[in-house]
């Protein structure tokens, strides 16, 4: 992740905050997986679009994309690949459940900086799958924000009326 100069990564300010309290209150505390999949997915496209607009500024057509289109745009020019895997993986799980009503049994692995993959240990009482898509959105929400607002200068502002704006006429 590019950070400023001089501070370490305990020095930075956590931009995703605003970001990852509306998934908490978007997805519910007792909200299904399936929700909890297609909220943050949503709230990751939306940043996926806000990068692009910023970072390419003629994107009318682009945007229309589907979101595999939109992450191509970005990986490997932008995105780092810790990022990018993590984004991955939850699509397959959005694609899984939109096309079979479910999810099938997903590793709980997140990708980190470095190569390195961390497998979660679940509490035996949580939700494996809740407890898993959450924690991989939060971090995918964390990595993303910050690391937009500290190498383009993306505000990490969360406009309401933006995200539920809605794309009829």
């Amino acid at each position: 992740m590019s950070y400023p100069a001089k501070k370490s990564v305990e020095e930075i300010e956590d931009k995703s905050k605003d970001y990852r309290i509306l998934f908490s209150i978007l997805s519910g505390h007792n909200q299904r997986v399936l929700v909890v999949v297609i909220i943050g997915h949503l709230l990751i496209e939306h940043l996926l679009d806000k990068i692009i607009t910023i970072k390419y500024k003629n994107t009318k057509t682009t945007l229309r994309g589907s979101f595999s289109e939109k992450l191509k745009i970005l990986y490997p020019d932008w995105l780092p690949l810790f990022i990018y895997e993590n984004i991955k993986l939850l699509n397959k799980a959005r694609n899984d459940i939109a096309h079979n009503l479910g999810i099938s049994d997903h590793e709980p692995i997140i990708y980190m900086p470095k190569n390195e993959k961390k497998i979660l240990n679940i509490p035996k009482r949580k939700n494996k799958e809740k407890f898993y898509f959450r924690y991989l959105i939060n971090t995918i929400l964390f990595d993303l924000v910050n690391y937009s607002y500290y190498s383009l200068n993306i505000s990490a502002d969360t406009d309401l009326n933006h995200i539920f704006r809605s794309n009829r006429k």
